[in-house]
């Protein structure tokens, strides 16, 4: 059964979802989200992903949001998308579109096939769910997203960890380092995982500290960051690990094949953390091509908000606020993340890229400790 995703009536989605008739309950930091699925092995797929990345019990004083997954494949042919421009082109040209309508945002996963319904109140996924799973992941969670951006959370390009309740992100382009720094942390005592590529951060009003929240997503790293970790070269194959070993170091950066890294099956079971205090942030300016030493400086933002260009993100065309409408693709200026991070402090990162130099020097400032 296929469905054009631009014009469904309401009948046609109402018998999608009427199909969807196993559910499981997701708890999310400050919301909760009823999957429901029209094939149990999609829900299975899930169970296992989120393992360890959500709440152990569910809060019931907690938002409900149910979304729907509908594992079937859509008609897409004919219909007038309007492509999603990005900042950095990827190689592989157009990855996505989307057409507005009453019903809400259909957004088009060119390259897969995928469809996605963004309403406030009942998104839905429908495609090939468990070949393209990562996109059901990055859905379900971008829902989390636009909860918490509603509540005046700000979204930011990091990944991070904490130590005894506090928090330090790192922020780099794509490609900077940013989730092999992070790995590198988790292998010292009492680090826990708190997200990978996205964080959101707010002060607290009656505080004088800023809350940060990961997001449950493991990481998704290049094989440069596998062949790098003892722990995680076992995720390729003897004759991958020798091919990447010998690759030069500038080579290896550029190769561009995700693999995930589930951290409690590879840290162990409570190495993740759902919120902290965001004490630290960091901030790599670090080259390849540098013969400089790595050294870590303090910054001051208030001076220099430019310097936060990294960490700044766009919500994305699945961002919905709170009247329905979807807000142009823009992120917030550096002056607005540099207010939301007063009283945190900012270290950069320069010189050449050494991650065992870099631990060092995160160690010495009291991060890791």
């Amino acid at each position: 059964m296929t469905l054009s995703p631009v014009a469904p009536d309401c009948l046609s989605i109402a018998s999608l979802t009427a199909n969807c008739t196993v559910h499981r309950l997701l708890p999310f930091q400050g919301l909760n989200i009823q999957i429901w699925a029209d094939n149990p092995q999609t829900l299975a797929l899930l169970d296992q992903y989120y393992s360890g990345l959500t709440a152990s019990t569910v809060r019931h004083d907690q938002p409900l949001l149910s979304v729907f997954l509908i594992d079937q494949a859509v008609n897409t042919q004919g219909m007038e998308w309007t492509p999603v421009t990005r900042h950095k082109p990827g190689p592989n040209g157009l990855k996505e579109a989307y057409r507005d309508a009453p019903e809400g945002r259909w957004i088009h996963k060119v390259r897969t096939g995928m469809v996605f319904l963004q309403t406030l109140d009942a998104p839905l996924a429908m495609g090939d769910l468990n070949r393209h799973f990562s996109q059901v992941v990055n859905f379900i969670n971008n829902q989390f997203l636009n909860v918490q951006q509603r509540r005046g959370y700000l979204l930011g390009h990091a990944a991070a960890f904490t130590v005894d309740g506090q928090a330090t992100a790192i922020a780099a382009s794509s490609g900077g380092g940013k989730s092999t720094l992070m790995l590198k942390a988790l292998e010292k005592p009492g680090v826990r995982f708190l997200s990978n590529d996205r964080i959101l951060f707010r002060p607290q009003p009656e505080a004088t500290v800023t809350e940060v929240l990961g997001v449950a997503k493991h990481p998704r790293v290049n094989p440069g960051t596998l062949v790098s970790s003892p722990r995680l070269a076992s995720l390729l194959s003897p004759a991958e690990g020798e091919r990447y070993r010998r690759m030069p170091a500038a080579q290896l950066w550029d190769v561009e094949h995700k693999h995930d890294v589930l951290i409690p099956a590879l840290y162990g079971e409570g190495k993740a953390a759902l919120s902290s205090k965001l004490g630290t942030l960091v901030l790599l300016d670090w080259s390849l091509s540098s013969a400089m030493p790595t050294g870590l400086s303090r910054v001051e933002i208030e001076q220099t908000p430019e310097a936060l260009e990294g960490l700044r993100k766009s919500s994305g065309p699945f961002f919905q606020s709170d009247d329905g409408h979807f807000p142009p693709e823009q992120a917030p200026s550096c002056d607005v993340y540099a207010r939301q991070l007063a009283g945190v402090k900012v270290f950069r990162l320069t010189g050449g890229v050494d991650f065992d130099r870099a631990i060092e020097l995160l160690e010495a400032e009291g991060l890791l400790a």
